[in-house]
């Protein structure tokens, strides 16, 4: 989902952002040392800003950020997936009391949420389209300025339509130099130039284009772009000046000078990247003295130690529990016992209800009618609809103490399944987590609001056991329904399939679909749309079982508004 890739890039921009504001600080202790140095920083940020893996390490300094934003993306990531609780009041088993939220309220919080972060996120991806088709159009203009480039050798070229060198290409890069060079300039600049392609610096910095298009939004990452450009250029000035072996600042300053025009080409264009910020190169240049090698060692070795402590994750050991710390062994017996008490509800396994429940709790369920019978001998739930497999029939939404949400898909003999959710708050008594609370809806057989369809539906139909296709009933419902088309009619249209198959409510004040034009597929994309509180969504359904056959639902669940 659009949203969840969102969320995973807030969450990688928060960390980055505290490790540009820590190669700021670096940047300016290592003022004297080599610039190869401060632009190897750099590298650490493009690196933690695309590499879709992080190293871990017991002394990392990314602790507390990395824990804290990752709790922050998961409670959003959790609200994206579970959405909101249902149209109309749950049936509440837990011990909720005056002056607390009711789902009601939750609900809307949600709803308000989501409905935000679904705007949001689409703005951020128009952003990241901007970006490139800015690139794109900057690199189109550049190449009809290059039409009539005189080819010198190999692969440098020559133009009356550049005002600065510059190299473009990602896998034969060129180099292209203004006609104005004078040939006692030549030698330096297209030493600097090679020593760019020879460095991989065009392929650095299409990447970190790259990272600046889809960060668009972080100022942190507009200043490393703009200063790591900065560093590379100087450091490899100070690369030329070394290979020279001769003090050739003066006559390197004054072609720096000479090229000086005042027009750049677009900083935005990612296949080429030209001289600039002519002053501070200059200044770096007179300044520069071959370092001695004390004082490059000592600068590597910060740039080591930089590269351990903010470019890994931080590790927790804990030898005694194979690697995993305190919270982590809690979070993993609390992941377990909500796992214990999804599978309970499947096999109907009122012995371990009650093992998983604090007394109260018993006792509600008893009052609720969900359990019955003597000690060692309790049942739990009723006939139909009901979880037929407790490996598949389920899954944990999200786990923590106050909360954790377990969907479950409930199955009547038609077949035909039912979607049901359940919220849980634990305790822990005699070292074991036990189930205080549950706020449960456990039919969603009317859904009549968008929050209820994203409950239900939020992590979609394909894959899931709601879906027909490859679940092994749509056959049998199937002949079902050819069998009996009177009972089974609803089944015949696509949307009056999506109405019954998704649960929806049969109430036309409370939603109304509308069907597109068949696809070359031979699909129809059905559109629902929630009168209560104008969200809508897109259900593709499809007829597998022939043209007098059933339609069943496909891709459902992605919600394309909400006020």
């Amino acid at each position: 989902m659009l949203e969840n890739m969102f969320l995973e890039t807030i969450q990688r921009s928060m960390v980055t952002g505290v490790i540009v504001v820590a190669v700021l600080l670096l940047r300016v202790l290592l003022k004297r040392a080599p610039k190869l140095c401060s632009y190897l920083l750099w590298g650490l940020v493009l690196y933690r800003l695309l590499c879709p893996f992080v190293f871990t390490s017991s002394i990392s300094l990314l602790g507390a950020f990395v824990e804290e934003d990752a709790a922050q993306i998961q409670m959003m990531e959790a609200d994206v997936s579970t959405a909101v609780q249902a149209d109309g009041e749950p049936l509440a088993v837990g011990d909720l009391q005056e002056g607390e939220r009711t789902p009601s309220t939750e609900r809307w919080e949600r709803l308000s949420g989501i409905s935000r972060l679904w705007v949001v996120s689409r703005i951020w991806a128009a952003g990241i389209a901007a970006m490139f088709l800015y690139g794109a159009v900057s690199l189109v203009l550049l190449s009809r300025r290059l039409k009539g480039a005189v080819r010198l050798r190999e692969n440098i070229y020559q133009s009356d339509y550049v005002p600065t060198p510059f190299v473009i290409g990602l896998i034969h890069p060129r180099i292209y130099l203004p006609s104005s060079l004078q040939d006692k300039e030549m030698d330096y600049i297209i030493l600097h130039e090679r020593t760019h392609i020879r460095r991989g610096d065009h392929i650095i910095r299409i990447l970190s284009f790259f990272a600046l298009a889809v960060y668009w939004f972080h100022p942190l990452v507009w200043a490393a772009y703009y200063l790591s450009g900065k560093d590379m250029e100087m450091s490899c000035d100070e690369a030329v000046m070394r290979k020279m072996g001769q003090d050739i600042r003066a006559d390197y300053s004054t072609s720096l000078l000479n090229l000086a025009t005042g027009r750049l080409f677009p900083g935005g264009t990612p296949l080429a990247f030209g001289e600039g910020d002519t002053k501070t190169r200059i200044k770096n240049v007179m300044h520069w003295r071959r370092p001695k090698p004390v004082v490059t060692g000592i600068a590597l070795a910060t740039v080591a130690v930089a590269a351990v402590v903010l470019g890994t994750d931080p590790k927790t050991v804990d030898a005694g529990n194979g690697g995993l710390g305190p919270a982590a062994v809690e979070n993993r017996e609390l992941q377990q016992a909500a796992d214990e008490w999804a599978k309970a509800v499947c096999d109907r396994d009122g012995n371990a209800i009650v093992d998983l429940s604090t007394q109260q709790m018993r006792e509600e369920l008893i009052d609720g009618e969900l359990l019955s019978g003597e000690a060692g001998n309790y049942s739990f739930g009723w006939s139909s609809p009901w979880p037929w497999d407790s490996e598949k029939d389920y899954y944990i939404v999200e786990c923590a103490e106050n909360q954790t949400v377990i969907q479950y898909y409930a199955w009547t003999s038609d077949p035909h399944v039912t979607v049901w959710r359940e919220a849980l708050t634990w305790v822990k008594e005699d070292g074991q987590y036990r189930v205080k609370g549950s706020s449960a809806n456990w039919v969603y057989d009317n859904i009549s609001g968008s929050g209820g369809f994203a409950e239900a539906y939020g992590a979609g139909i394909n894959g899931t056991p709601i879906d027909y296709l490859t679940n092994g009933t749509g056959e049998a419902l199937n002949e079902n329904a050819l069998e009996n088309r009177e009972y089974y009619q609803d089944l015949f249209a696509p949307e009056t399939a999506a109405r019954s198959l998704l649960n929806l409510s049969s109430a036309e004040k409370d939603l109304t679909l509308t069907a597109g034009s068949r696809q070359d597929d031979g699909s129809v994309e059905v559109t629902v749309f929630f009168s209560a509180d104008g969200g809508s969504a897109m259900v593709k359904m499809v007829q597998p079982y022939g043209e007098d056959g059933i339609w069943i639902p496909q891709d459902a669940g992605y919600l394309l508004f909400q006020f």
